[in-house]
């Protein structure tokens, strides 16, 4: 039996989307000896029937009976896509499928809701659903998926290299990564005593405000500057779509400030927020002026007790142990009824 697992590619670089299938797929296959089903982000509908049939036939080429196919989802290409691909895979006898469902577009954006039944259908043509999270397949539930076996992620890894000689220093700082045109919240930072440090450029809107604009920095530039700096890491928003989906998903951000070993900073609604608070890994706060006071009320010794902590947890995230061990997962309970 032999494991494969899809993989995107074609998006642009900045893609988290992208890079989160990449580093899953690269964990997989370099440490878990899956095989990679390589598929691109394209137009679809620039294919005739023929054409997607014989590029589907391309992607599945090394699948044989028995064998096990992991579908990250979404592959950016539409259902029409998905499901023409299970039906590929379907045409191999014993053959078991897992959808590991990284986003949910249906949620994410506005006006997209129409598009959900047909996700669902996708995922009842698999044998085990991953979940972003126990909120996420609740909610998957009342909305029709019907597959019995289902897995919870809760956090991402983020493998990255940190020099850990030295603990990231104690600075009152808030680091977000994010843009003002999408996170409109950070036009309004008026902390004077805690600094935000924005991986945005400055179109003028920053005059006068106690903030430091970094610019795009590429992921491991990041990484290694938010530990240099120290401070915290801003899970966050208050457009209203956006602060419902954090409720449902898991954030490629809140694992790249851990990656970096700086404590977090996230709403009470934030799934992780009751490991974040158990294994002093940060603050929950319920508002942004309760987070800047809580920053200004800080200890070096508060701090440096939760930098620790970070560090000891961050060498899971590091090191790709929750991939490993949800994938073995899912494999395992595939066949351990």
């Amino acid at each position: 039996m032999q494991v494969h697992i899809t993989n995107l590619h074609g998006q642009d670089s900045k893609s988290t989307a992208q890079r989160a299938q990449n580093m899953v797929t690269e964990i997989a296959t370099k440490q878990l000896d899956f095989n990679e089903m390589g598929l691109y982000f394209y137009p679809v509908k620039s294919d005739s029937p023929d054409k997607l049939s014989g590029r589907l036939d391309g992607i599945i080429s090394a699948l044989n009976p028995g064998d096990v196919v992991i579908l990250q989802t979404p592959t950016w290409n539409g259902t029409h896509y998905e499901h023409r691909l299970l039906d590929k895979i379907r045409g191999y006898s014993d053959v078991k499928i897992i959808a590991f469902i990284h986003d949910v577009e249906a949620w994410m954006f506005e006006g997209m809701e129409f598009v959900l039944d047909e996700y669902i259908k996708v995922y009842n043509r698999c044998d085990l659903v991953i979940s972003p999270t126990e909120k996420m397949t609740a909610r998957l539930r009342k909305h029709g998926l019907t597959v019995k076996k289902v897995i919870n992620q809760e956090f991402w890894d983020h493998p990255v290299a940190v020099d850990t000689a030295t603990f990231p220093p104690f600075n009152r700082v808030v680091n977000f990564i994010g843009r003002g045109k999408k996170f409109d919240f950070v036009k309004n930072w008026s902390a004077a005593d805690v600094k935000l440090i924005l991986t945005d450029t400055d179109t003028g809107w920053g005059a006068g405000k106690n903030i430091e604009f970094i610019g795009y920095q590429n992921d491991a530039d990041l990484v290694s500057r938010m530990h240099r700096t120290g401070g915290f890491g801003l899970l966050w928003s208050e457009n209203p779509l956006w602060s419902e989906y954090m409720k449902l998903n898991v954030s490629y951000k809140l694992s790249t400030y851990l990656a970096a070993g700086i404590p977090v900073i996230v709403e009470p609604d934030t799934p992780q927020a009751d490991t974040i608070l158990a294994k002093k890994l940060g603050l929950v706060v319920n508002s942004l002026d309760e987070a800047v006071e809580q920053v200004k009320q800080m200890t070096p010794a508060d701090y440096q007790e939760m930098v620790v902590a970070v560090e000891h947890f961050a060498q899971l995230i590091r090191g790709g142990y929750f991939t490993k061990r949800l994938l073995t997962q899912a494999v395992f309970d595939l066949f351990y009824d």
